[in-house]
């Protein structure tokens, strides 16, 4: 079935997303919540495998442009010799390894440890040897070359599980057991710091909006979740108290930041919920919670509708009602799981694909996956078999790249559609029309020059599904199949003035994903009868 215009304008509802179709950290946002505004695999179409290195430990795989990140860890760090791990940078395209960089080490493994990768953003990459006990400065490495920019003044006891998110203009947020620290990304000048008590040491990350950062606390009967000023690092306020002894996840939230959300959970089944709070502007208040399978470094999903994805205590995959934590999806067991520890990373596309891994870590090592579903989650989509992946992705990069890293190699997958919109003209049609590649989910765009050409005062597009010229009076040519019965006229918004343009939202369809569509320009209200443009020939792509 061939689309038409009217297909491709079909109204789309989708929540707002960052432009950059990048995965800069755990979480893939500063919200932490695993949404990506690019079309990931819909198949397992393996695009490439690097397996130069073999890594004791996977490591979570970063994007950004058109490189990807990843440590690689030949083996632990020794007293008195090698550091035995690199930062590798990769093509994101064709897996080539474009460089790899060890980060200093002073040969104690007292003072350092394994080298971690916070995140990258705007051009830099920020990594440290720093974990609690042992604390260490953070390193900017220019993402060119691997090449050291700064060191910070600051230093951390953050790990690789904690993650950092990052201020608007690409300052890292760092948390970790005993601070919340922003470095300057320019100069690695410490922007503010504040003390914070965190559960267990090694899952203290926050989450963060343009104006603020949310961080789970220590208190009285348990823990709460705390606002502070992003610019400042002021405490705002903080939620009621969630019971519980101790937590190993990071909170994360909605894809607007009015709602926080957390997994306290500790593997004590009566304690083990996930809770939302709404942010008022002046205070957290918990509008629900939900029984939750207990998990560790848990990066949660959130869809486009605002569902998230979790897992409930019978080990199901499941989707909730943001509004009430009802469950309103369910995938049935997945298997096989962590027992009993769980550390799930997900990512979510914007077609609403869940990517979501069981964060393998144990024996047998084969027992590494990645299932990728349906965001109704009534369609098992592909697995993928991984020697354990740990924290190895997902992580969705541009041109719907899926990037996984295991012990045996780094990967990346991808449904390779590309979108275009090529020239086509014949006879004496005026050269008026121009449009923009029609991707799924986002918007097509076709401008009519009028005023300039022709002297009409309106336009309609004609789309049609097999080209095909045939001249009219006057010498004007039709550079569509007007017998296609799926061809149709649009009216656009007519405006009088030079330049006619068109928005129509491309439905999240992936069935029209490869599918030809010819376009063409009818100029009318003025001067002549009428006039055809030059024609556009689409292909609705995934990027």
């Amino acid at each position: 079935m061939r689309p038409t215009l009217a297909a491709l304008g079909a109204i789309l509802v989708l929540a707002s997303l960052a432009a950059a179709q990048d995965w800069p950290n755990y979480g893939g946002n500063a919200a932490r919540n695993g949404r990506s505004p690019t079309i990931g695999p819909q198949a397992a179409v393996l695009l490439w495998s690097n397996a130069d290195d073999y890594s004791i430990i996977a490591w979570h795989p970063f994007v950004e442009g058109e490189r990807v990140f990843a440590v690689r860890e030949a083996g632990f760090p020794t007293d008195g010799g090698a550091a035995n791990d690199a930062i590798l940078a990769y093509d994101l395209d064709t897996g080539v390894e474009l460089w790899r960089v060890t980060l200093p080490w002073g040969g104690s493994t007292a003072t350092e440890w394994i080298a971690w990768i916070g995140g990258v953003q705007g051009g830099l990459l920020f990594a440290s040897r720093g974990s609690h006990g042992k604390p260490g400065p953070l390193y900017a490495l220019d993402v060119a070359d691997g090449g050291i920019v700064w060191t910070s003044m600051a230093v951390t006891q953050a790990w690789a599980h904690d993650g950092i998110v990052f201020a608007p203009d690409g300052d890292p947020i760092v948390g970790d057991f005993q601070s919340l620290t922003r470095i300057d990304a320019g100069d690695g000048s410490t922007v503010w710091s504040v003390p914070r008590t965190c559960s267990v040491s090694g899952n203290c990350g926050g989450a963060a909006t343009a104006t603020a950062v949310f961080y789970d606390e220590v208190a009285p009967g348990g823990q709460i979740i705390a606002k502070c000023d992003i610019a400042d690092g002021s405490l705002l306020y903080s939620s009621s108290v969630m019971a519980g002894f101790t937590a190993q996840n990071s909170p994360f939230l909605a894809a607007d930041g009015g709602t926080a959300f957390f997994s306290r959970s500790q593997n004590n089944p009566p304690y083990d919920k996930l809770f939302a709070f709404q942010d008022t502007g002046a205070a957290l208040v918990e509008i629900w919670n939900a029984p939750v399978r207990w998990t560790t470094s848990h990066e949660h999903g959130v869809g486009a509708d605002g569902s998230i994805y979790t897992f409930n205590p019978g080990d199901e995959l499941v989707r909730l009602d943001p509004a009430t934590g009802a469950v309103t999806a369910n995938a049935g067991i997945l298997s096989p799981l962590g027992s009993p520890n769980l550390s799930p990373k997900t990512a979510v596309d914007a077609l609403g694909t869940v990517y979501v891994s069981n964060g393998w870590a144990s024996s047998p090592a084969s027992d590494g996956r990645l299932w990728a579903f349906t965001g109704d989650l009534s369609q098992d989509l592909y697995t993928l078999f991984l020697d354990r992946q740990n924290a190895g992705g997902p992580a969705l990069g541009r041109r719907g790249t899926l990037v996984v890293a295991d012990r045996a190699a780094v990967r990346a997958y991808r449904t390779d559609t590309a979108a275009a919109a090529a020239f086509r003209n014949a006879g004496g049609n005026p050269a008026s029309y121009a449009a923009t590649p029609p991707v799924l989910a986002s918007t097509f765009s076709g401008t009519v020059d009028l005023g300039g050409t022709t002297g009409h005062a309106l336009a309609w597009l004609v789309g049609f599904g097999t080209p095909l010229s045939l001249t009219l009076g006057g010498g004007q040519v039709l550079l569509v199949d007007v017998a296609d019965p799926g061809g149709e006229l649009l009216g656009l918004p007519a405006i009088a003035g030079p330049v006619a343009v068109a928005n129509l939202l491309v439905p999240a369809d992936y069935s029209l994903c490869g599918s030809a569509l010819s376009t063409q320009a009818l100029h009318f209200g003025g001067g002549s009868p009428f006039a055809l443009s030059n024609a556009q020939d689409l292909r609705v792509g995934s990027y």
